[in-house]
């Protein structure tokens, strides 16, 4: 009992702490520059932040409701308008959630997850229980080619459960696994210039501020992509070496080598699944294809316009809904309602809500003002302090909008040639994983319910700083190889 009250106040402490001390340097000016309710709001968001994060790692409260109170503290802090945080519920991005829960019923329900999974394990024929998690975060890593990183683990994510259950996996492997699922979409965020929308706001940031200077796809395998392959092999280790599992050796039984012929129903099924992957995908090749070929660029931006990340999975639900046989509906209304994790979905709209408050706070600008106030920086040490400000950013807000305040900062470092402070920056900005609320993938494991919060932040904080180690000590010699390789001076 005493512990569990011990969550409970330990976050409102922090709260009341925060606020009712002086202001601490920097934070009216911060203030000032936001045009902030009062001069100690950004202190006062710090507070706010530490209050909810604590309740998420503690689990004090289920993580849904600890979502909603971040909206509505900060909407009551008058950092926000309660029309604005209560919208963050109905993001975009939420229905890419929605959209993989419910593809992820359809499986369960006519047992396409099975037959998924059998195929996942033929890829690796071995016993090693590490190596057989590899193999199924392995499709979750390279499908971030969509441009989603959300969308690659909601499709990864049926197929993952099914296989642990094939297996008999203990509660222990199914937890390592899920996580280092969630860890391998998050790594992938930096292995294609398409994969997640910072790499991006680098290429035009660099290509505004730099006259004649272009950021293609094959560059970033240069710049982004040994990143990637860094944070997938770091997470996967960090993960089973911290968690320890009960299983020595992992077998597919033989008896369910075996397989009747495809239904009508699974027919259905994967034929809604195929669409809705190509949709994913359409608008990421399209901009790859027009990195080579730049008349296609058109095409790429209509498909970008018209096929956003969320309206494959609305319109995936739409027709697993409409979508009738003899047996009746792929999904009736009732288990698509029951097949969406509200928790995860009022957690992650809660998070939403909480990063446009601490913008709006000043807290953004508080971060920015120490930075610039570091004084005079070499390259090195620029690319270095980019990379931790769009870190630390990205645990309060998206990483979208941690590299938007990011990312145009650091790219008039000082006159320095911009390029490696400004992609480490946009790299950076797509590492943090510690938390359910951090980034999509680590929601939607959390939302198997076989992911513990605490193991999630022992996880990702110790394979986060592991990964921002390698980022800061190497990306300045990959981006100097690739200006090198341009003949960019």
């Amino acid at each position: 009992m005493g512990r569990g009250w011990l969550k409970l106040i330990a976050g409102p402490a922090l709260f009341l702490l925060l606020a009712l001390l002086p202001p601490l340097p920097l934070v009216e000016e911060a203030a000032a520059l936001a045009r902030a309710p009062s001069p100690k709001s950004p202190q006062v968001a710090l507070g706010g932040l530490l209050w909810i994060a604590t309740w998420w790692v503690t689990e004090a409260v289920p993580l849904g409701l600890t979502g909603l109170l971040a909206a509505a503290l900060f909407s009551l802090l008058g950092f926000v308008p309660w029309s604005t945080a209560l919208t963050s519920f109905t993001h975009p991005i939420i229905w890419i959630f929605i959209g993989g829960f419910v593809l992820a019923a359809a499986f369960r329900k006519w047992g396409v997850d099975r037959r998924a999974a059998l195929a996942v394990a033929r890829l690796y024929r071995g016993t090693n229980p590490a190596l057989v998690a590899l193999s199924v975060c392995l499709p979750a890593f390279f499908l971030t080619v969509t441009g989603s990183i959300t969308a690659s683990t909601s499709v990864v994510y049926p197929i993952a459960l099914s296989l642990l259950s094939l297996v008999g996996a203990s509660d222990s492997y199914a937890e390592a696994t899920m996580l280092a699922l969630g860890e391998a979409a998050t790594a992938g965020a930096l292995l294609f210039l398409t994969s997640t929308p910072p790499n991006l706001i680098a290429k035009q940031v660099l290509e505004s501020s730099l006259p004649g200077f272009r950021l293609t796809f094959i560059d970033w395998l240069i710049v982004g992509t040994p990143q990637a392959v860094a944070g997938l092999l770091i997470s996967w280790l960090v993960t089973f070496r911290l968690l320890r599992v009960e299983e020595r050796e992992v077998r597919v039984p033989e008896a369910v080598g075996a397989v009747a012929p495809l239904s009508l129903e699974e027919k259905l099924v994967l034929a809604v699944f195929a669409a809705t992957l190509a949709l994913w995908t359409a608008p990421g090749l399209a901009a790859i294809a027009a990195s080579f070929e730049p008349g296609l660029e058109p095409l790429a931006r209509l498909l970008s316009a018209y096929l956003p990340e969320a309206a494959p999975a609305a319109l995936a639900v739409l027709a697993l809904g409409l979508v009738r046989t003899g047996r009746g509906p792929l999904l009736t209304m009732r288990e698509i309602s029951e097949g969406v994790d509200w928790n995860v979905i009022f957690m992650f709209g809660g998070g939403l809500a909480m990063g446009v408050a601490l913008d709006a706070s000043g807290f953004s600008r508080w971060l920015a003002l120490a930075i610039s106030r570091a004084g005079a920086l070499d390259e090195f040490s620029l690319s270095a302090v980019a990379a931790l400000l769009g870190f630390a950013i990205t645990f309060p807000a998206s990483n979208t909008a941690a590299a938007m305040i990011t990312v145009p900062l650091v790219a008039a470092g000082a006159g320095l040639n911009p390029v490696a402070p400004v992609i480490s920056a946009a790299l950076a900005c797509s590492i943090s994983s510690a938390l359910p609320s951090t980034t999509p993938p680590m929601a939607i494991v959390y939302g198997s319910g076989k992911v513990r919060a605490t193991n999630m932040f022992k996880v990702g904080i110790v394979s986060d700083v592991l990964r921002l180690a390698v980022l800061v000590l190497t990306e300045p010699h990959l981006v100097n190889l690739l200006l090198a390789l341009k003949r960019v001076p």
